[in-house]
């Protein structure tokens, strides 16, 4: 490895110094979101299709598993495609579910008709994350992920089941992190993270469905 510099040196010394303060507050709110008092009862229990048949969300925690993550896809049924974004999160997201899925379970979900979204999913060789949809439901209304509009809105939730049988919404996570910031979510994707490594940065970079 060549020489540092004594600039350079000095420089690398005082990053390093804020990398662990990010790294400790990450960790402190970490703590303070396992801390939430319990999340409200889901009084509904909605019905999804995965293709196969009809599921619902108390269905979803499988492998003696209590807890689930849902990522409100961004597919409307109107749409001839899905969001960019969602669609970069979700090519992640089939990597490493079987890795996530060892802790908790973990589901796509879209407005799109099932039929619909998993010739999507096909198209992109997803192959582990299991895929539902909410067409013909309030799902995606009810928790915000979709406007009055039909638009869909990228979110992520974690839902609890307890040994009665309860379900409560227990955590929510949206894009939009205050009204002029969409960032809310970058953390959960691994290609800002490497992009902010750059010296260039990840600039007005925007994912693509394709790349020459």
């Amino acid at each position: 490895m060549p020489a540092k510099s004594a600039a350079r040196a000095k420089s690398l010394r005082a990053l390093l110094k804020e990398e662990i303060a990010l790294r400790d507050h990450a960790e402190k709110v970490a703590a303070m979101r396992r801390a939430l008092p319990p999340g409200d009862i889901v009084k509904e229990d909605y019905v999804f299709d995965d293709g196969r048949r009809k599921v619902r969300l108390s269905e979803l925690f499988q492998r003696g598993q209590n807890e689930l993550l849902v990522y409100h896809f961004m597919f409307a049924p109107k749409d001839t495609k899905p969001c960019r974004m969602c669609n970069m999160w979700a090519d992640g997201y089939d990597a490493v579910a079987p890795h996530v899925k060892d802790r908790a379970n973990f589901v796509l979900v879209a407005k799109a008709p099932i039929a619909k979204f998993q010739k999507w999913g096909k198209s992109r060789g997803w192959k582990n994350i299991r895929l539902l949809s909410s067409f013909g439901t309030t799902f995606n209304r009810d928790f915000e992920a979709e406007d009055a509009d039909g638009d869909q809105w990228p979110t992520i939730s974690v839902f609890t089941k307890d040994k009665k049988g309860v379900v409560r919404h227990q955590y929510q996570k949206f894009a939009l992190l205050k009204s002029d910031s969409y960032r809310g979510i970058d953390l959960l994707s691994p290609v800002w993270n490497l992009l902010d490594l750059l010296p260039s940065g990840r600039g007005d970079w925007y994912p693509s469905y394709r790349y020459t």
